[in-house]
């Protein structure tokens, strides 16, 4: 699906090139995003609105919500998921013209540093006693990656992936809740002591380390590989700079910054 949509955005954007630069400056983009893409996204909107003049406002949560919130009348012009599931939906849905992959991530697991010690993250999850803090699946992608992840353990070691699931202790954010104290609510379950361990992306190796330095973060080996793979999806009667701020999330220079971010790029130029 992603040579179409480039092929088609890349003549769009063109058409619109001279319109969209010349925007007026209260007609921005809105763009809902994952969580997970916060800080990337908004160095995102900075390059683009230093390349074209439009300012991109952007809201941030689990992307089956901020789905959801399209689906119930928000006036949005890009959507950027942590998986192609929810992005794939609106296309099918009528809601979304095009859609693309535009990044990928991996999974870490998130400990204090005297429980980060276990031969493998594995291991460390299937300690005895340890509670391990998960996000909620069909509502955040990182959840069904989390499942995933638990069913390929068992394909590993016989008996793990129930063990796992029993561990589980999900860990949530819903709109209303009081900002975290700690600066995440994840880590706020760690200092509580309501888990011991938690499945994480690992693009938030920065953002942990400076939240709590004596955290580590381990990326899961890769026969426990389960993705993750973003998605991004341009609205129908999306503003015309729509196309251009998803153009611009493709290109090298925004690829660059989700490199920078620890994504892991799909469309950087060779020796990038």
């Amino acid at each position: 699906m992603r040579l179409p949509f480039l092929a088609s955005l890349a003549l769009t954007a063109a058409i619109f090139v001279g319109s969209a630069t010349r925007v007026a400056a209260d007609d921005a983009l809105v763009l809902y995003g994952a969580g997970s893409l916060r800080e990337a996204m908004t160095e995102m909107a900075s390059l683009f609105e230093r390349a074209h003049g439009i300012t991109v406002h952007g809201e941030f949560g689990a992307s089956g919500r901020m789905r959801e919130r399209i689906e119930g009348g928000d006036k949005v012009d890009l959507f950027t998921s942590a998986d192609i599931g929810h992005a794939v939906k609106l296309v099918k849905d009528g809601r979304a013209s095009v859609m693309a992959m535009f990044a990928q991530n991996t999974l870490c697991l998130l400990a204090p540093t005297q429980a980060g010690t276990a031969a493998s993250p594995l291991d460390a999850m299937l300690k005895d006693g340890v509670k391990i803090g998960v996000s909620p699946a069909r509502i955040d992608p990182l959840g069904d990656y989390t499942v995933e992840l638990f069913k390929v353990a068992e394909g590993l070691r016989k008996g793990s992936g129930a063990t796992l699931q029993a561990r589980a202790v999900t860990i949530d954010n819903p709109p209303g809740t009081p900002p975290a104290k700690s600066g995440d609510y994840v880590l706020d379950a760690l200092r509580d002591g309501k888990i011991d361990l938690a499945i994480v992306y690992c693009s938030g190796r920065a953002r942990f380390a400076r939240l709590d330095p004596s955290l580590t973060m381990r990326e899961f080996p890769p026969e426990l590989s389960v993705g993750p793979q973003y998605g991004l999806a341009v609205l129908k009667d999306a503003k015309p700079a729509a196309l251009l701020l998803a153009l611009t999330i493709l290109s090298p220079e925004g690829q660059a910054v989700l490199a920078k971010a620890d994504f892991k790029p799909i469309g950087l130029p060779a020796g990038q």
